[in-house]
C-alpha cells in the first residue's frame, strides 16, 4: 500500500545547530551586500523572440506574450502594459468570445496550470490543480468552459472544464492518439493531443497530434470515434477557426521556413497565407476585415485576405533589471592550511557495522568504528571510488581505472590483495554485492559517460557471466539488492509525457535475472524522489528501504514484489545512505558531515572521520622565455618576454634577458605563450578515469567550470587535483542542477520551495560549491530567493533562462538556445535567431553568456544566425565565456572548436582568447588570480607552436602545458593527444533535443 507520509518529528539538535551556523554564515556574508546601493537598469523591448499574440474580439487590443509576461498593446501599436507578473511565466493567451476574459497557461506552483483573468490583469484565477501539467487553453464559444491539454494520466490528453462547477470531462485520451510512455534516455514527442479549439457552433473539436509529422485533426463531439486528419506538416501550432467554421488557420513549419496556412474543413486545397521567414508557431488572430495576424521575425505581422502584406504592429515593452553588485567569494589557490576532505564518495559499512570504507582524495579509506582514524587503503594516482563490502566482510568491491579504464576490482583491506574482476567495453560504476555473495550488480556507461545514461549489469562471480538486465536508463542511481536477491532497485526517471524530458524520480524494480518486466513504484505517487545519480537508496536485510525526498531520508518496509509499508522519517537532512549487511546500522552523508544511524536505538551520531589534506604547492622556480606572449589583457601579442615563476606563482614579467634566470630556463623563444585555457561548461565523470584530466591538460585546459554534477564527486575531484593526488584541471563546480517538482538529469535536485532553497544554500556553503545552477523547472519565485542566498554567499548563479532571471540578478546564462520547460526558447527562435529583446537584455545587464556553439554544430545545421548573435553581444559590450557542454560534444578538443567558431564569426583574436582566459576567470570569480600572465597570478600557461592571431586553429598546436608553475603535459606529439581523446569518442553522446512545439 502507498501510505501517506506522517508529519516529521521535532528537528534533531544536530540539524538545528547546522541550520543556525548556516544562517549566521549567510548573515555575515550579507554584510557587504547590504552596503551596496541598488542598481537598476531599464530595457525597452521592441521585438520579441518566440512571442505570441492574441487579438481581442472587438479588434482593439492585442495581448502579447513576450519573455514570459503578458502585455496589452493597442491594435494600432504603441506602449505595452504588463498584466501578469514576471515570475508567473505566462504564455499563449486566448480571448473569450465576448472579450471579457483571457486565458493562458503559466508556470505557477511548480507545474503548468491554466488561468483566467480580465483583460487588464484583474480577477486572476487559477483553473487547474493537481500534479499534471496543463497547457494550451482556449474558451468554448459560449465562454462557459475551457479546453486544454493535460498530462496527469501520461501523455497529453484533451480536457474540458466547466468554469462554474469545475467539472472536468476527458475529450481526447492520449492513448487514442498513439501516445506510448518512452523508455529511452532521450525521446521526441509522439502521440500527444495538443492545442484544442472548438468550432463556432461548439460541435467540432480541432486539435494537433505531435510526432515525426504533426497532424491537424478534427472530431465531432457527438461522434468522437470518427476522427478526420486534415493536414500534416513537420511542425504545427495551435489552430484558429474561421468565423463560419468552414476552415482553420494555423502556423506550420519545416526545416527551411515557417508558414501560415488556411486549411478547408471539406478537404480542399490548403492555402498558404504567408510563407517564408521565421514564423513563430502560435495561434494566429483574425480581424473583422479578414486580416490575419501572426508573429514572425521578432514582430507582430499581418496578411490581407488576398495574401498581400498587411503591415506590422509596433510595440515598446519596458522592464527594469536589478543588477546590484555583491561581494564575490575570494579564492586563495596557494593556501597551505590543512583542511578536512569534503568529497566523500559512497560510504559503506562492513556487514557487522564495525568498519567504514569510503573514497576520498582519489583513494579508498578505512575507519574502525567508533571514531577510529581514517587509514588510506590505496596510495596512487588512479581513481578509486565506490567501495562495497562482500557479505563475509573480507573484500571490498570498488571501481578503479588502474588498468586503463574504469573496471570493478576487489581489495582485501587486511592484506592489500587486489584483483580485477571485470573487463567491460565501457566504464563500470557503483558495484554492489548480492546478499548471497555470489553476484555483483553494477552500472555500465552508455554514451560518453554515466552522466548521460547507463545499463544495470549483473556479474556472476563463479561463472564470470556478465548480463545486462536493463535498457539504457537516463542517469540512474547506484543499484541495491532486495533481501532475497531476486530484485534490484535503482532510482530512475518516469516520464510524464513524451513531449518534454522532465519526469518524476521513482523506484525502478528490475528482476535480477533479467527475466520479467521492470516496474515503476513510488511511496509518494505524484511526487519526485531525491537526486538519482550517485545518490543510491538503501535496502536492508530486513526489508527496510531508505529513500530520499525533499532533502530528508525516509524509510519503509519494501517487499521484493513491490509491496510498500508506511513511510517514517529517518533524518531531516541526508543523502546517499547505506546499510550494514545485518541491517543494524546505516551510514549517510549530509553536506560536510557523515552520520551513523543505529536501528536498534533510533539514534544518529555524527562521525568525524574525514581525512585531512593540504593544497599542493610546488617549491620550484622557473623562467619561461617567450618569443611572443598573449597576457590575457592586451589586444595584441607582446614579444621577447621572460615570465618568472616561483612556488606556483608568476612573480615577474619582464623583457627577455633583462634579469638573471630564476630557477631553470624553459626556452620558448620560437613559440607563443598564452594563459591556461578555462573550459566554461562541462560535465565530468570520475568513471572516465585519470585519462580525462590528462585529456584536458593535453589540450591546454587548466581550469574547468562544471555546471551540473553530483556535488560529492565534484568536490572529490576538486580536492584530489588541488592536493596533487592526480593530474587534472582546477574544478569550479555548481554541484547539482536545481530543478522543480519534475526533474530531468540524474544530477537534478528537487528545489521547488523556499525551504528547499535554504537547505540547498546550506549544503552549498558546507561543501564550498562555486556557483548555483538554477535549472529548467525551477520556479522563478524560488529562483529569485536562491539568487539572493547565493549572492549573500558570494557565488554567482547561472540558468538556462534569461527573463525574469536577469531582472532578479542572475549572473550567467548557459547556451544561446537550450532546452526549455515551455517547448520553445525565449532566447532564440527555431532558426537560431535572437531578436532585439534578447540582445538588449543581455547587453544592458552585463550578464555573462556561455554560447556553446560547438554543441550547435552538426550535419545540416546552420549556425550563421548564432554568429550574428555573438557579434551583436560582443560589439554591444556584452560578456562571453567560452564553453562547450561536453560530454554532449567531445571533451577538451571541443573548446578549441568553440574558439575557432568565434573567430569564424568575425571576433578579433584577442577577444576570442579572452573568452577562455581572462573573461572566463572574471566570470568564475578568480579574475585576480587566473586567466592572465601577470605578477601575482597563478602560473597557468600554455606554449603553442603556432600563432592563434594568425589563425585560431593554431590553438590546437599545443607544445607544453604549465599549471601551478609545473609542467603537467607535453603533448607535442599529436598521436598522444589522439590516443587519449579516442577513449572518449568511442560512443558519441546523443544530442540533447530541443523540443519545439
Amino acid at each position: 500500500m502507498n501510505a501517506k507520509l506522517p508529519c516529521p518529528p521535532v528537528r534533531p539538535v544536530v540539524l538545528y545547530l547546522k541550520t543556525i551556523a548556516a544562517v549566521l554564515w549567510l548573515l555575515l556574508a550579507a554584510v557587504p551586500v547590504l552596503a551596496q546601493e541598488q542598481v537598476m537598469v531599464n530595457v525597452t523591448m521592441t521585438e520579441g523572440t518566440n512571442m505570441s499574440a492574441a487579438l481581442s474580439p472587438d479588434g482593439s487590443t492585442f495581448i502579447l506574450s513576450i519573455q514570459g509576461v503578458l502585455w496589452t498593446v493597442p491594435a494600432t501599436g504603441g506602449e505595452a502594459t504588463p498584466v501578469t507578473p514576471p515570475e508567473m511565466d505566462a504564455y499563449e493567451p486566448a480571448w473569450s468570445a465576448d472579450g471579457s476574459q483571457v486565458t493562458f497557461y503559466a508556470f505557477g506552483g511548480n507545474n503548468f496550470s491554466i488561468w483566467t483573468m480580465a483583460p487588464d490583469g484583474s480577477g486572476m484565477t487559477r483553473v487547474t490543480e493537481g500534479i499534471g501539467d496543463s497547457r494550451y487553453p482556449s474558451f468554448s464559444p459560449d465562454g462557459a468552459r475551457l479546453l486544454y491539454s493535460n498530462d496527469e494520466q501520461g501523455g497529453y490528453s484533451i480536457w474540458s472544464q466547466d468554469l462554474s462547477s469545475g467539472r472536468r470531462e476527458l475529450l481526447v485520451d492520449a492513448r487514442s492518439t498513439g501516445y506510448v510512455m518512452p523508455t529511452g534516455p532521450y525521446f521526441s514527442g509522439s502521440g500527444n493531443a495538443l492545442y484544442p479549439s472548438l468550432s463556432p457552433d461548439g460541435r467540432l473539436l480541432a486539435f494537433v497530434i505531435d510526432g515525426e509529422q504533426y497532424v491537424l485533426a478534427v472530431v465531432d463531439l457527438q461522434d468522437p470515434g470518427a476522427r478526420r486528419e486534415l493536414y500534416r506538416a513537420p511542425l504545427l501550432g495551435a489552430p484558429l477557426w474561421s468565423p463560419s467554421g468552414e476552415a482553420l488557420y494555423l502556423s506550420s513549419g519545416d526545416d527551411v521556413a515557417g508558414y501560415v496556412v488556411r486549411v478547408p474543413l471539406d478537404g480542399g486545397e490548403v492555402e498558404q497565407m504567408a510563407q517564408g521567414g521565421d514564423v513563430f508557431l502560435f495561434r494566429p488572430s483574425l480581424a473583422a476585415d479578414g486580416r490575419l495576424y501572426y508573429t514572425a521575425d521578432g514582430a507582430l505581422l499581418s496578411v490581407m485576405p488576398d495574401g498581400s502584406p498587411g503591415g506590422s504592429v509596433s510595440f515598446a515593452a519596458r522592464v527594469s533589471l536589478d543588477r546590484t553588485p555583491y561581494a564575490r567569494r575570494e579564492y586563495v589557490f596557494n593556501d597551505p592550511q590543512e583542511r578536512k576532505a569534503l568529497g566523500i564518495i559512497d560510504p559503506a559499512l562492513s556487514p557487522d557495522g564495525s568498519r567504514l570504507a569510503f573514497a576520498a582524495l582519489g583513494d579508498l579509506w578505512l575507519v574502525e568504528l567508533p571514531q577510529g582514524q581514517p587509514r588510506r587503503l590505496l596510495d596512487d594516482e588512479y581513481i578509486d571510488i565506490s567501495p562495497n563490502w562482500s557479505t563475509d566482510g573480507r573484500h571490498l568491491a570498488f571501481v578503479s581505472d588502474r588498468a586503463g579504464k574504469a573496471d570493478i576490482w576487489t581489495l582485501e583491506p587486511d592484506t592489500g590483495t587486489l584483483s580485477r574482476i571485470s573487463d567491460t567495453p565501457r566504464p563500470a560504476n557503483s558495484p554492489v554485492w548480492s546478499p548471497d555473495g555470489g553476484r555483483i550488480a553494477y552500472l555500465t556507461d552508455v554514451g560518453n559517460s554515466v552522466f548521460i545514461s547507463a545499463t544495470v549489469n549483473v556479474l556472476d562471480l563463479a561463472s564470470g557471466r556478465d548480463e545486462v538486465i536493463s535498457e539504457a536508463i537516463f542517469g540512474p542511481s547506484a543499484p541495491v539488492w532486495s533481501p532475497d536477491g531476486t530484485q534490484i532497485a535503482v532510482y530512475a526517471r518516469m516520464p510524464m509525457n513524451s513531449r518534454f524530458r522532465e519526469g518524476l524520480n521513482v523506484i525502478n524494480l528490475l528482476p535480477a535475472d533479467g527475466n520479467g518486466e521492470a516496474r515503476f513504484i513510488s511511496p509518494v505517487p505524484g511526487r519526485t524522489l531525491g537526486r538519482r545519480q550517485f545518490n543510491r537508496p538503501a535496502w536492508s536485510s530486513a526489508g527496510d528501504f531508505v529513500y530520499r525526498m525533499d532533502g530528508a531520508l525516509w524509510h519503509m518496509n519494501l517487499a521484493a514484489d513491490g509491496t510498500m509499508g508506511e513511510s517514517r522519517l529517518l533524518a531531516q537532512s541526508g543523502e546517499n545512505p547505506a546499510w550494514s549487511a545485518d541491517g543494524s546500522r546505516l551510514v549517510f552523508l549530509d553536506g560536510a558531515s557523515l552520520h551513523l544511524y543505529d536501528a536498534t536505538s533510533g539514534t544518529t551520531t555524527e562521525l568525524n572521520v574525514q581525512p585531512l589534506w593540504r593544497q599542493h604547492l610546488p617549491q620550484t622556480a622557473m623562467t619561461l622565455r617567450a618569443g611572443s606572449l598573449f597576457d590575457g589583457s592586451s589586444d595584441r601579442l607582446r614579444n621577447s618576454l621572460d615570465v618568472v615563476i616561483e612556488n606556483g606563482m608568476i612573480t615577474a614579467v619582464r623583457p627577455a634577458g633583462s634579469g638573471p634566470v630564476v630557477g631553470r630556463l624553459l626556452d620558448a623563444t620560437g613559440q607563443v605563450v598564452i594563459p591556461g585555457l578555462i573550459e566554461g561548461h562541462a560535465h565530468q565523470s570520475l568513471s572516465q578515469g585519470i585519462a580525462l584530466g590528462e585529456l584536458f591538460l593535453c589540450h591546454g585546459i587548466t581550469s574547468v567550470r562544471e555546471t551540473g554534477v553530483d556535488p560529492y564527486f565534484a568536490v572529490e575531484r576538486r580536492e584530489a587535483e588541488a592536493a596533487g593526488r592526480r593530474a587534472g584541471p582546477r574544478v569550479f563546480t555548481a554541484g547539482p542542477l536545481n530543478e522543480g517538482a519534475r526533474v530531468s538529469y540524474g544530477v537534478s535536485e528537487t528545489v521547488e520551495t523556499f525551504a528547499r532553497a535554504d537547505d540547498a544554500a546550506r549544503l552549498s556553503a558546507e561543501l564550498g560549491l562555486d556557483m548555483y545552477k538554477s535549472y529548467v523547472r525551477q520556479d522563478y519565485a524560488v529562483q529569485k530567493h536562491a539568487i539572493s542566498l547565493a549572492h549573500q554567499a558570494g557565488i554567482p548563479v547561472s540558468s538556462h533562462e534569461l527573463y525574469p532571471a536577469v531582472a532578479n540578478g542572475v549572473d550567467q546564462m548557459e547556451h544561446f538556445g537550450a532546452t526549455s520547460r515551455r517547448g520553445f526558447s525565449l532566447k532564440s527562435s527555431r532558426f537560431n535567431v535572437s531578436y532585439q529583446d534578447v540582445i538588449a537584455l543581455i547587453n544592458a545587464s552585463g550578464m555573462v553568456v556561455i554560447p556553446t556553439l560547438a554543441l550547435s554544430e552538426g550535419p545540416g545545421r546552420d549556425i550563421s544566425a548564432q554568429h550574428q548573435t555573438l557579434r551583436e553581444i560582443i560589439n554591444g559590450g556584452g560578456r562571453i565565456m567560452a564553453g562547450t557542454d561536453s560530454p554532449f560534444v567531445p571533451h577538451a578538443v571541443s573548446l578549441h572548436r568553440e574558439l575557432e567558431i568565434y573567430a569564424e564569426a568575425g571576433i578579433p583574436p584577442a577577444r576570442v582568447l579572452r573568452t577562455a582566459t581572462a573573461d572566463a576567470a572574471e566570470a568564475i570569480g578568480a579574475g585576480n588570480q587566473l586567466g592572465r600572465i601577470a605578477p601575482g597570478y597563478m602560473a597557468d600557461l600554455v606554449i603553442l607552436d603556432g600563432n592563434p592571431f594568425d589563425a585560431m586553429s593554431n590553438i590546437r598546436s599545443i607544445h607544453t602545458v604549465i599549471k601551478n608553475g609545473e609542467v603537467v603535459s607535453t603533448c607535442s606529439n599529436p598521436d598522444t593527444a589522439a590516443a587519449i581523446a579516442g577513449y572518449f569518442e568511442t560512443a558519441p553522446a546523443p544530442q540533447d533535443p530541443q523540443h519545439v512545439h
